[in-house]
């Protein structure tokens, strides 16, 4: 039972996504709980609960960025799915098995464990490269098991494969796309690329093309501008858009052993949120649903400029 200075709190109206043009626009962060201890009124820190509840009356879609560590439970959807408003959309960051990160050994589920050749469960970490067809396939398994539920509740808004940077362009690459599609049938993919190879342009009109002809939406990132990262170019390539922010720390980006917290710490100020703006607007006539995500979240920045693009949008 929440208390009494909580339920107060809720019975403000859920948040809507903004109507731009054709498009359903949906402001907000990838993820609502690391580094968000500012965000949250006294009382809402160390509740689940009442932090999705909270979050879902301020912005009406978040990422769920748990599911790249680790293959989590139904259940855990099906309380995602509880503890929101109709309407408020949950985006699922895909596996990072999934994407040639890996994951850690100690945090694959007791079954899967199960399953692996004995000189893979002694690693720290393993790849796909390593895994028999089995495993990999029990793992899409328990990551759609997750998905489903928020699904079936029409909560769930687009699963997003984020490449690392190691992943550079290839034309092998388009059987990989192939390979997502026929593993995720029904359900929306969002490809983000962490290499400036991809957008080459001797390539680019080719990836692109590549995403519109399997219906899958091109992430547009904005992200400090070193010579490998991806410049932020706009490209639709479905009927929906997403555009991830993950700041602008070129000194971290750059430094080598820079750890999440120090790459991701950056506040936007609104001059450089401005032209996103007048993006997005544009954006808006070419799709039914735009989402501009947040991803700047080690120190509540993410909250901070989430709010500063809706104001700029018109919609705070």
């Amino acid at each position: 039972m929440l208390r009494n200075s909580q339920a107060d709190v809720f019975e403000r109206a859920p948040a809507r996504p903004l109507r731009l043009g054709r498009a359903e626009v949906y402001v907000g962060t990838c993820s609502w709980t690391r580094g968000f201890e500012s965000f949250y009124p006294r009382g809402f820190r160390s509740r689940p609960e009442a932090r999705l509840r909270y979050y879902a009356t301020v912005f009406p879609t978040v990422e769920v960025d748990a599911t790249y560590y680790a293959l989590l439970p139904p259940d855990t959807a099906r309380k995602y799915v509880a503890w929101t408003p109709d309407g408020f959309l949950l985006n699922v960051k895909a596996f990072g098995l999934f994407t040639g990160q890996g994951a850690e050994t100690a945090r694959l589920p007791e079954g899967v464990r199960a399953l692996l050749p004995g000189a893979l469960r002694t690693r720290r970490r393993v790849v796909d490269r390593d895994l028999p067809e089995e495993v990999e396939t029990l793992c899409w398994e328990l990551f759609l098991d997750f998905c489903r539920p928020l699904r079936e509740a029409g909560k769930l808004g687009y699963l997003l494969f984020q490449f690392p940077r190691w992943v550079t362009y290839s034309e092998r690459f388009f059987r990989r796309l192939d390979y997502l599609v026929r593993m995720t049938r029904g359900y929306r993919l969002a490809v983000e690329f962490r290499h400036g190879s991809w957008v080459e342009a001797s390539v680019r009109d080719r990836v692109w093309g590549a995403l519109r002809e399997r219906g899958l939406v091109y992430v547009v990132p904005d992200e400090p501008q070193l010579e490998w990262t991806v410049p932020p170019e706009v490209a639709v390539t479905a009927d929906w858009s997403v555009v991830r922010f993950h700041g602008r720390n070129a000194e971290a980006w750059s430094a080598r052993g820079a750890d999440v917290k120090e790459r991701f710490d950056y506040l936007y100020t609104e001059e450089e949120l401005r032209p996103w703006a007048r993006r997005a607007r544009r954006l808006a006539a070419e799709v039914d649903r735009l989402f501009l995500m947040m991803n700047n979240c080690e120190r509540g920045q993410a909250a901070v400029n989430a709010q500063m693009l809706l104001d700029l949008l018109g919609g705070g």
